[in-house]
């Protein structure tokens, strides 16, 4: 009777084990704990951040210069701008609606309620910009 288990491709399966734990296999066990805690640090290290505050110009702790200012600025212009013409999109929306009521078209009417909705969308987004950047002044209209 021959013995299965020294099959060359038992054989070879022996040698593929897992690195991590051919690593743990070679340490002892005091080897192990530091090895442990090190590995421990480093990924704490890694995981948690340092937060680092920049000085203003006038010499507080506010953060905003004339870069901020300058970027804050041109966001909001185009966040004004993209907001109207969410909302005439959102005008045109309606008034494709309401023509369609007229056909009673069901496919036309989708496409007068999708329209309708994602300019609303649109500019709901460019309203919201102040929760994602404080310094951004968004006017209404």
């Amino acid at each position: 009777m021959e013995n299965k288990n020294n099959t060359p491709a038992v054989q070879d399966t022996a040698k593929h084990t897992n690195p991590i734990k051919r690593f743990f296999s070679v340490l002892n066990g005091k080897r192990q704990k530091i090895a442990l805690s090190v590995m421990t640090a480093i990924s704490f290290a890694m995981v948690n951040t340092i937060y680092a505050f920049a000085e203003g110009e006038d010499g507080g702790a506010t953060g905003v210069n004339a870069g901020d200012e300058a970027f804050f600025s041109v966001l909001g212009f185009f966040c004004t701008w993209i907001g109207r013409i969410g909302l005439v999109i959102a005008f045109v929306g309606g008034i494709m609606f309401g023509f369609s009521i007229k056909n009673d078209d069901a496919d036309s009417k989708q496409r007068g309620l999708t329209a309708l909705a994602s300019g609303f969308i649109v500019f709901a987004l460019t309203r919201s910009m102040n929760l994602f950047f404080p310094g951004v002044d968004i006017p209404l209209f």
